[in-house]
């Protein structure tokens, strides 16, 4: 029987994991409420976590607990243009990541995408990225089963 130098609380970090660059992309849905368990939990198995929040995301989630949570300074809109920097931020993210993970992909932010409109950070990132995106649509049914709603979807799958 071999042993292990890890504790019974230390938890294995899957390789898939670990080193991964993942964009936490949070969009403002009230599922947005659940996404710092989510951080801490890819942090945790060994991803490098950023955190980029539409202003109605930071109405909901806490860019601070986030920012502590990822290690790493959270982005809002306000940040996209910093004339000290060489490049605009949203093509810093968008180079920088592996995966996006795009949760909770609200009803606002999914017309945004699918109409390619970069009107905020968020909307930027995810028209300049060439990483994946695993996209998490979270909104009431009724707004999911209006016909705006379903053909962005639809859209988004083609």
């Amino acid at each position: 029987m071999g042993t292990s130098d890890q504790g019974p609380d230390q938890a294995v970090v899957p390789d898939s994991l670990a080193g991964r660059r993942i964009l936490v992309a949070i969009s403002g849905s009230i599922a947005a409420v659940k996404l710092p368990q989510v951080v801490s939990a890819l942090v945790q198995r060994g991803a490098q976590v950023r955190c980029v929040l539409t202003p109605s995301a930071a109405q909901l989630v806490s860019a601070p607990a986030l920012a502590s949570l990822s290690r790493a300074a959270v982005a809002l809109d306000g940040d996209q243009w910093n004339h000290r920097e060489s490049r605009p931020l949203h093509i810093e993210l968008a180079e920088w990541a592996e995966l996006v993970l795009l949760a909770p992909l609200s009803a606002t932010s999914l017309a945004r995408w699918v109409h390619g409109l970069g009107d905020s950070l968020l909307a930027s990132v995810l028209l300049a990225t060439e990483a994946p995106v695993l996209a998490a649509a979270a909104m009431n049914t009724a707004m999911w089963q209006s016909p705006g709603v379903a053909r962005n979807w639809e859209a988004l799958q083609a």
